[in-house]
């Protein structure tokens, strides 16, 4: 591409040949709108889920799926694992503390693909035999703290936070 910004070096051929057709701005439109919408359903989307295995010296003990989470949901695990200040009404919440290993617990449990969630998470008889209530709890009583951190960190992946996407933003 041609980026003469001098008038006496300026061609008017060089932006004939580079305008491009209306075919081809209507198939690069059709490009767009096949990535919009792939991306749109990106966090549902079964090719972007990644299994998961915990093993313990060679053996598996348990498999599930995970997906990508959306800004929304991440920011909601965040919330629930922190502890605010009380406060008057109308008055903005103040955060005094946040669960980091909560909120690890609470991304993978919300990554978790609903069908495999109620299988490994909310089981109930798994619940009741190890004396748990709810089911993001059975991730802290289930997954070693590397686990968990492996876990997370896939999920992170998935979601797009990685050093591409961070070199990415650098340039803009």
């Amino acid at each position: 591409m041609n980026f003469n910004t001098a008038p006496e070096e300026f061609d008017e051929k060089d932006d004939e040949q580079e305008a491009l057709s209306k075919e081809e701005i209507l198939m690069s439109e059709g490009d767009i709108l096949d990535g919009l919408l792939k991306a749109g359903k990106g966090k549902d989307d079964a090719d972007n889920y990644r299994k998961i295995q915990i093993k313990r010296k060679g053996v598996l003990l348990l498999e599930f799926r995970v997906r990508p989470l959306s800004e929304d949901e991440n920011q909601a695990c965040w919330r629930n694992a922190t502890k605010y200040a009380p406060t008057k009404p109308g008055r903005p919440k103040t955060a005094i503390d946040t669960n980091l290993a909560q909120y690890r617990s609470l991304v993978i449990y919300t990554a978790t693909v609903d069908e495999d969630r109620a299988k490994v998470w909310d089981n109930k008889r798994a619940q009741e035999g190890l004396g748990l209530v709810y089911g993001v709890d059975m991730i802290d009583k289930v997954l070693l703290n590397g686990e968990k951190a492996r876990v997370f960190d896939v999920i992170d992946e998935i979601s797009g936070n990685n050093e591409e996407t961070e070199e990415l933003a650098k340039n803009f």
